[in-house]
C-alpha cells in the first residue's frame, strides 16, 4: 500500500514507525504538516516525503490510503477534503469533536470510503477476549465491565463484548477524584513520586438485552501499578481478563487461561515477538506482521492499517465512521450523565 500521513504528532508517528518497520507492506510516500519545522523534521527523522501544501500532498502521488492524524477541530475538514478527492481515508479517533460535527459530518460524506483508526479491539489480548466473546463458548453475553481506556475507545470495547449495535441505552455516570502517584506517560517514567487529582468515571449502561460497567481513570493508561480489567459474562460462562471459566456440561465446570505464546524466551533464538494467544488448543489470536518487533499497541495499530488495506481492496468495513460516531456519542453521553446526575437515554440517531 502507498499511503500519505496528515500529522506529525506522537499519534501520527505510529503509522510512520509501522511503515518502516513492515516495508514489505507499507510505504509512505508523503507527510502533509502545518509548518515548515514539522516538515523538516519528518525528512530528517523520517526519511520521508513532506509538505504543507494541499495541492501538493494531493498531486505528489496515487495513494491507496491517506491516515489523518491531527487535532480533533480541523481533521473532518480533512477528511471531507480527501474524501471529495476521491482518496480513501483512515481518519483518527474521534472522526468528529461534537454531536453536530459528528452528524454533519455523516451527512457530508454518506458512502465515501471512510474507515477509522479505533485500534484498542485488535490488541492482542482485547482480540483474544473477544474471539472468545463471539465463539459462543460464554454462551449468550449478558454482562460486560470495561476499565480500559477512556470515552469512545471503552465505549467501542463495550459494544464489541456485548455485540451491540445501535440499540438504545440508559446510562447513568459518576465522577470521584483521587489522590494518586503519577508513574508514567507518553514521555516515560515520572522522576519523583508527584501525587496528582485524577478524575475516575463510573458509568451503567443499560441496553435492555445487556448490560455494561463503564470505568476508567487517566492514570491507567501507563501506569504498572493501576490494572486494566476486562469482564465478559454469558449464560454458560465469564471471562475475568484473561482467565475463563465456563460449563461443559452438567457437572463439569471448566477453567482455562488465555496463554500468550512469545519467541525468543530461554533457549528460543527465533527472535523476539508475540506468536499467538491460545485458549487450550484455540487458537484465539495471531500475530500476522511476526517477525516484526512491534508492541502491543504498535501491532494493534497494524493491524488497522491492514484491515483499511483491505478495505481499499474489497470494500470490507472494519470500523466505520457510524460506528466510530456512535461510540463517541455514548462517550459524550456519559459524560453528560455524570455531570448531570440525571439517568440519560440515547436518541436515534442519523448514522444508524
Amino acid at each position: 500500500m502507498t499511503i500519505g500521513v496528515v500529522g506529525a504528532s506522537w499519534r501520527a508517528e505510529y503509522f510512520l514507525r509501522i511503515a518502516r518497520d513492515l516495508p514489505e507492506r507499507f510505504a509512505v510516500a508523503r507527510v502533509l504538516v502545518r509548518s515548515d519545522e514539522s516538515a523538516e523534521r519528518v525528512r530528517r527523522e523520517w526519511g520521508v516525503a513532506a509538505t504543507t501544501s494541499m495541492a501538493d500532498f494531493l498531486t505528489a502521488a496515487a495513494y491507496d490510503y491517506v491516515v489523518v492524524s491531527t487535532p480533533w477541530a480541523v481533521a473532518p475538514e480533512i477528511t471531507a477534503q480527501l474524501a471529495a478527492a476521491g482518496i480513501p481515508v483512515l481518519t483518527e479517533t474521534p472522526p468528529a469533536p461534537d454531536l453536530p460535527g459528528l452528524v454533519a459530518l455523516n451527512e457530508e460524506l454518506g458512502s465515501a470510503p471512510v474507515q477509522v483508526a479505533e485500534q484498542y479491539q485488535y490488541q492482542p489480548h482485547h482480540s483474544a477476549r473477544l474471539s472468545v466473546a463471539r465463539s459462543g463458548l460464554l454462551g449468550e453475553v449478558q454482562r460486560a465491565r470495561v476499565s480500559v481506556a477512556h470515552g469512545y475507545h471503552g465505549i467501542s470495547l463495550v459494544r464489541l463484548a456485548l455485540g451491540i449495535g445501535f440499540e438504545p441505552v440508559a446510562i447513568t455516570a459518576h465522577t470521584a477524584v483521587e489522590r494518586m502517584v503519577t508513574g508514567r506517560g507518553r514521555g516515560g517514567w515520572s522522576a519523583t513520586l508527584e501525587q496528582v487529582d485524577a478524575v475516575t468515571t463510573t458509568a451503567h449502561l443499560d441496553f435492555g438485552r445487556a448490560t455494561a460497567e463503564f470505568d476508567f481513570n487517566g492514570e491507567q493508561y501507563f501506569s504498572p501499578i493501576r490494572s486494566r480489567q476486562m469482564i465478559i459474562a454469558g449464560s454458560h460462562g465469564e471471562l475475568v481478563n484473561d482467565e475463563v471459566a465456563w460449563l461443559a456440561g452438567p457437572g463439569e465446570p471448566r477453567r482455562e487461561r488465555l496463554h500468550r505464546e512469545a519467541t525468543g524466551i530461554d533457549g528460543d533464538l527465533e527472535g523476539s515477538y508475540l506468536r499467538r494467544i491460545l485458549l487450550r488448543d484455540t487458537v484465539h489470536f495471531e500475530n500476522r506482521f511476526a517477525p516484526a518487533r512491534l508492541n502491543d499497541d504498535e501491532l494493534a495499530v497494524a493491524e488497522v492499517m491492514h484491515r483499511m488495506a483491505v478495505f481499499v481492496q474489497t470494500g470490507e468495513p472494519f470500523y466505520s465512521l457510524a460506528d466510530a460516531s456512535h461510540d463517541h456519542y455514548l462517550g459524550m453521553l456519559v459524560d453528560e450523565a455524570a455531570e448531570s446526575g440525571q439517568t440519560l437515554h440515547s436518541g436515534e440517531m442519523p448514522w444508524a
